[in-house]
């Protein structure tokens, strides 16, 4: 039993992987048989891990069509930006002094180094990291459930073809003064910096999404 559920669970974070990377695309049908030969599983572990993924908003079942990876619409990403500005700042405050320096400072070396680099794919794993910590690090399993949803599904979003260049360079400078502020020990300004982050994101997304998915319907 402990095997079979290791092997559903391996099976289930490589398809999530391939999800939040865009490696499997929105609305894109996903071939069980393809999936079991790639990972030469049999169809059981694939089937349960798609469950799960469809439990958590990852893939839908399209009733005599299979399984296809979830949208992400205009409506929904404007949704889950939304939810983080409103969230984040609230639920994590009462644990900003919680987080470990030596964590902290090696965020900041490798954002550093990656936006030195000019590493975009680097600072995207960095910038799902850096929030998965802020939410595990609380060690709240409600809190945990609630911003990991929406930290899986901001990954998604930072990898589409919309996502700028520019704004991953800004978010993790934005990620760096917030280390920074936590290192010197300003807990009270982190809040805002965290509000600040989800609005810049909003506010600089709006017109571009817009345009994109407007162009979309247009083909």
């Amino acid at each position: 039993m402990s095997k079979k559920v290791n092997l559903t669970t391996q099976v289930y974070e490589k398809i999530k992987a391939k999800i939040l990377n865009n490696e499997l695309k929105p609305n894109e049908y996903l071939d069980e048989k393809q999936i079991c030969e790639q990972l030469g599983v049999s169809r059981t572990p694939v089937r349960e891990a798609l469950v799960q993924l469809e439990w958590e908003g990852f893939v839908v079942s399209n009733p005599h069509r299979g399984v296809s990876v979830s949208d992400l619409s205009l409506p929904m990403i404007l949704e889950l930006i939304h939810i983080r500005k409103v969230m984040e700042p609230e639920l994590l405050r009462p644990y900003l002094k919680h987080y470990s320096r030596d964590v902290l400072l090696d965020f900041r070396a490798k954002m550093s180094a990656a936006l030195e680099e000019k590493d975009m794919d680097m600072l995207h794993d960095l910038d799902y990291a850096f929030h998965r910590y802020l939410y595990e690090a609380t060690k709240r399993p409600h809190i945990m459930k609630l911003l990991s949803y929406v930290c899986d599904q901001s990954q998604r979003i930072r990898t589409q073809d919309f996502y700028q260049l520019r704004r991953t360079e800004e978010g993790a400078a934005e990620h760096i003064a917030m280390i920074d502020a936590l290192l010197a020990g300003e807990y009270d300004k982190v809040p805002e910096m965290l509000r600040a982050h989800a609005a810049s994101m909003e506010e600089k997304y709006y017109q571009n999404l817009l345009d994109y998915f407007q162009n979309q319907g247009d083909r």
